[in-house]
């Protein structure tokens, strides 16, 4: 995949705050910044002088300026035979930079202010990989979010992601990519995340108690309790998408709906070659689905997509083309 690399940074601050029955429910479904920076940060190399102290304190001018004051202190201490010199210097600079704020909880982001084309950080899972969205289309258009990994252990979505994320976009429709909320349980091939938490089971809709750690299903100490699913949250309430899609792995099937959802449900199964059948074997509360309904339009929908064991090039080719029918058709 050809695109700019430019990382935004949004640290979620929340305390406290669904096999693959993973799926969704049967029926359906500011202070801290986001910064551009070209590099990621790199630890600091130990030396034998003092490393530089540095204090931050940022102050919100505006909902999408953050005035940053930083005052680094440096102190080296420099040994000969007969006495000891200690320097202290001290440096105050105040940079203002463009950037998004959202309070302690989780309000939206101003995802609608992100560049087009550009992979932006909206936040970091428990061991600090970063959880990134693509912006591109149309901003005008019929607003579609897709996230191609919940759980670890089902990541044949990240395909179709990629292949969105390349494809010319048609005229009308905008795409936000995710490509995967999940990059720990990914990295370990594991359907939760790093706190053993099921992040289908930790949304902030109809959450409840579910299991303890090792359970397959642990929906987490509390709604929301997990950053990743904080970082889908602030996204979501900002975009407001008219589809989400949900990419699960291998019942091979979209459970089916009624009125105009089951219609959406319907179309997208049949250019991408999936039958409608119910998803059924897990117990359904806060997942992703049903918190979905919360942020889409009356007319959107929610739609978790089973894919099967793999996925072939013509599939992701199918998958990507009734991503592009659903938007263009109903919207």
């Amino acid at each position: 995949m050809m695109r700019r690399s430019v990382t935004m940074l949004v640290a979620m601050l929340l305390a406290g705050g669904a096999a693959c029955s993973s799926a969704d429910d049967p029926a359906t479904a500011d202070a801290i910044a986001v910064a551009a920076t070209t590099s990621m940060p790199t630890s600091s190399t130990p030396s034998t002088t003092s490393a530089p102290t540095t204090v931050v304190t940022s102050t919100t001018a505006t909902p999408a300026t953050t005035v940053t004051t930083a005052t680094t202190t440096t102190t080296a201490t420099t040994t000969t035979s007969t006495s000891t010199t200690t320097s202290t210097s001290t440096t105050t600079s105040t940079s203002t930079t463009t950037s998004t704020t959202v309070p302690a909880g989780m309000d939206p982001i101003e995802a609608l202010s992100f560049p087009t084309d550009v992979e932006v950080e909206i936040g970091r899972s428990v061991e600090g990989r970063p959880i990134t969205v693509v912006r591109r289309g149309d901003p005008a258009g019929t607003r579609v979010l897709a996230i191609g990994v919940i759980h670890g252990n089902e990541a044949d979505g990240t395909a179709i992601i990629d292949r969105l994320a390349t494809e010319p976009v048609p005229d009308g429709v905008e795409l936000w990519l995710v490509r995967s909320m999940n990059p720990d349980g990914e990295a370990r091939a594991d359907r939760q995340n790093a706190n053993a938490v099921d992040l289908n089971r930790n949304f902030p809709e109809n959450w409840d108690v579910l299991g303890e750690p090792g359970f397959w299903q642990y929906g987490g100490s509390a709604p929301a309790s997990e950053p990743e699913t904080r970082a889908i949250v602030a996204l979501g309430g900002s975009v407001r998408p008219h589809v989400v899609l949900w990419y699960h792995q291998d019942l091979f099937r979209i459970a089916p709906g009624s009125g105009r959802p089951g219609e959406i449900r319907t179309r997208y199964a049949e250019v991408a070659g999936l039958p409608i059948v119910e998803i059924t074997g897990g117990t359904y509360t806060g997942t992703a689905s049903q918190w979905s309904r919360t942020v889409i339009p009356e007319a959107g929908v929610g739609i978790t997509v089973e894919l099967g064991p793999t996925l072939s090039e013509a599939e992701i080719v199918s998958h990507v083309s009734a991503v592009f029918t659903i938007a263009t058709e109903f919207f």
